[in-house]
């Protein structure tokens, strides 16, 4: 049976005494410590959160920056393409009109030997024609 003496009530002062001394020497710096502990990985969670948010927001700024860069690439390299076919055009025409040219001179020079051929010719018929007379008659005419 349980006895109820100042032994129980010296018991139970011991057990609040160790009580409030092992609290205020074990409990409470260990949950501090674990309180700062918290706070720290809280700070470092939002730091975390802040720098991936500024990386995504580099990223997306890159990106944009990467899209720019190619649509005016893109649009130099067809300003390039209309000034390349514009020169090619013109050097073509060029061409096209020296060919014309060299091909006008050559019809004259052409047309003035053949008429030089014809002359010369026309003034050999008569001796061809008594050659061939002699050829098929067998004597000079």
């Amino acid at each position: 049976m349980i006895n109820f003496d100042i032994t129980l009530f010296i018991q139970i002062a011991e057990a609040l005494i160790m009580t409030f001394v092992l609290y205020y020497i074990l409990v409470k710096p260990v949950m501090s410590y674990i309180r700062e502990r918290e706070s720290h990985f809280q700070t470092l969670e939002k730091e975390t959160q802040e720098l991936i948010a500024l990386a995504e927001e580099a990223i997306k700024k890159y990106h944009e920056e990467l899209n720019k860069a190619r649509s005016e690439g893109i649009q130099k390299r067809e300003l390039l393409k209309e000034e390349a076919r514009k020169i090619e055009k013109e050097i073509l025409s060029k061409v096209m009109k020296e060919m014309e040219e060299y091909k006008a001179k050559w019809a004259e020079q052409f047309s003035k030997q053949l008429e030089e051929v014809r002359k010369e010719l026309m003034g050999s018929v008569e001796y061809f024609a008594s050659l061939m007379v002699e050829r098929l008659l067998g004597r000079k005419v």
